[in-house]
């Protein structure tokens, strides 16, 4: 069976900027959120879903200016992150401040479910990028992402003083514009007391079990970096597995037969598919299960990097480690 190919390049990426409940928080001027494939959990109707046909999972994306914050909150499936360009500053905690973490492109971080996590564009500013941008990609796992944010107490707050409201479908209401919260339905209710604590419990211990840094060898390189196997760098059960293949020179074809969904993120340089498509720096193809193999080759003696993200047979929910050392 010959697969279907979807593309999404990144040059034609739609932002949406009033994605969230914090939208007119302080410190989030100027965020970006991306719907990739599939819907995500954007709180916005109206966001633009390039390709709304889920995987077994989401692929979305963040753009930020230097020094943007993305709000504290957490989700019921697996999050991973892979940064494209810019520099990143993670942190967590019921407060924000249970520790943290700086990434920079290539890297990768793999989110435990019901824990606090916020983000920031370090980058710094220069004459080409002078407000200091940053994109990065994200993974959520299950066709319906979960079924939203879950937004720590002080978010919900602030957001509602500046006159939106979160309800329990998940739709956000801005009242300054006369919106009225449809009947029937409630405001989001913040989480407290044991719920609260809960979330407090769930924390990185050692950043390290949860990164993966971009090695700095600029040779071939496949590795497995969050799945089930044996040598995955991240052993855990995500309802997605995520490869990286990185090439320094032009080296030889690979292969990718998947006998489920998979998505290709070409994070760097660019590959060209043996059905002929060419996917640049930022580019996203999904391709259909079936039985025909997908060649990729990079186009340049330069460093080529792809992800590769396939979905398994595990069920999305709450993060499944495989190894008794990890938090």
């Amino acid at each position: 069976m010959k697969r279907k190919i979807q593309h999404v390049r990144f040059a034609e990426l739609v932002p949406c900027r009033t994605a969230f409940i914090d939208t007119h928080n302080p410190g989030t001027e100027g965020k970006e959120n991306f719907t990739i494939i599939g819907g995500g959990v954007s709180e916005n109707l109206d966001q633009y879903v390039h390709i709304e046909e889920t995987p077994g999972f989401n692929i979305g994306g963040a753009g930020q200016p230097a020094g943007c914050i993305n709000s504290l909150h957490s989700h019921r499936t697996a999050e991973v992150f892979i940064i494209h360009t810019g520099s990143w500053r993670f942190f967590w905690g019921v407060e924000g401040d249970d520790g943290d973490v700086v990434l920079n492109p290539g890297d990768l971080i793999s989110l435990p479910t019901h824990m606090f996590r916020g983000f920031e564009n370090v980058t710094p500013t220069s004459a080409t990028n002078e407000n200091g941008y940053g994109f990065m990609f994200s993974v959520l796992g299950g066709d319906d992402s979960g079924n939203g944010v879950v937004w720590a107490p002080e978010v919900l707050e602030q957001a509602r003083s500046n006159g939106l409201t979160l309800i329990d479908s998940g739709q956000l209401i801005n009242t300054r514009n006369g919106e009225t919260i449809p009947e029937g339905l409630l405001p989001v209710i913040p989480v407290a007391g044991d719920e609260l604590r809960f979330y407090g419990r769930n924390t990185i211990s050692d950043a390290s079990k949860v990164v993966v840094i971009r090695p700095k060898e600029l040779i071939h390189n496949e590795a497995e970096l969050i799945g089930r196997g044996s040598n995955a760098v991240i052993r855990e059960r995500t309802g997605f597995e995520i490869r990286r293949v990185r090439w320094g020179g032009g080296e030889n074809r690979l292969w990718v037969a998947p006998i489920l969904e998979t998505v290709l993120i070409s994070n760097a340089g660019s590959v060209v598919l043996s059905n002929g498509k060419t996917l640049g720096s930022g580019d996203v193809a999904l391709i259909q299960a079936g039985e025909e193999e997908i060649g990729i080759k990079p186009l340049s003696e330069d460093v080529s990097e792809i992800f590769i993200v396939t979905a398994t047979d595990d069920p999305a929910g709450e993060t499944r480690y495989l190894d008794e050392d990890h938090p």
